[in-house]
């Protein structure tokens, strides 16, 4: 079975670019995307995943706080947030929270240890 991943990031650039990158680890892989934690959890009520790849800056909500709720509504859901924004405060907070933590640019031996390739 193909693995299933949500890309959740306001830039249409940065979710091209770490699709390009997953294709290119498995070309199996079913992408699904959203543009902000809102559309995430709107999305995920009709689409079901494996990995969520979470951006850290959106204007609604921020990763962590999609996060959370990820946590409580689709426990089985592994998530990673994928950030330009390296504070020690936010990859503590995602620690503490048993969520991966890649910096953008995302390296191609980090997303493939995401997927598992």
């Amino acid at each position: 079975m193909a693995l299933r991943i949500l890309l959740v990031d306001d830039s249409k650039v940065s979710r091209l670019a770490l699709s390009k990158a997953l294709r290119r680890l498995d070309d199996s892989i079913i992408i699904s995307e959203a543009a902000s934690a809102d559309a995430a959890e709107e999305l995920l009520k009709t689409v079901t995943v494996d990995r969520a790849l979470i951006d850290y800056n959106m204007p609604d909500r921020n990763g962590l706080e999609l996060a959370e709720v990820l946590l409580m509504t689709h426990p089985t859901v592994k998530q990673t947030l994928v950030t330009a924004n390296i504070q020690d405060a936010i990859r503590d907070r995602a620690a503490s929270l048993g969520i991966g933590f890649i910096a953008k640019p995302a390296k191609s031996e980090e997303l493939a240890s995401v997927v598992g390739v």
